[in-house]
């Protein structure tokens, strides 16, 4: 069963922007599309950005696998990981 390919979409949260990104990422096909949307987002002075799959970057809802390969990586100690979309954007309101 082929998987789509990666969609961003965009929407706005109080004063967040969160990019909800869906569908077959890989190295070759998604990293370079979510890197140049937050790039063209940052450019244009957003600073409060929320990945969904940290001020400024956290991730939201990572599947296990996703979890895993964070923590292999020592990304965990990176980014700011969280399960629930209202527990990530109220971690910008205690920062």
């Amino acid at each position: 069963m082929a998987r789509r390919p990666m969609q961003i979409t965009e929407r706005a949260r109080g004063g967040l922007l969160i990019l909800d990104v869906d569908g077959r990422m890989t190295r070759n096909d998604g990293y370079g599309s979510i890197k140049q949307h937050v790039s063209a987002l940052l450019a244009n002075g957003h600073r409060q950005v929320l990945l969904k799959l940290s001020g400024v970057l956290k991730i939201m809802g990572p599947t296990e696998r996703i979890r895993e390969l964070l923590s292999v990586a020592k990304l965990d100690t990176v980014f700011e990981v969280y399960d629930s979309e209202s527990d990530a954007v109220q971690s910008f309101s205690s920062s």
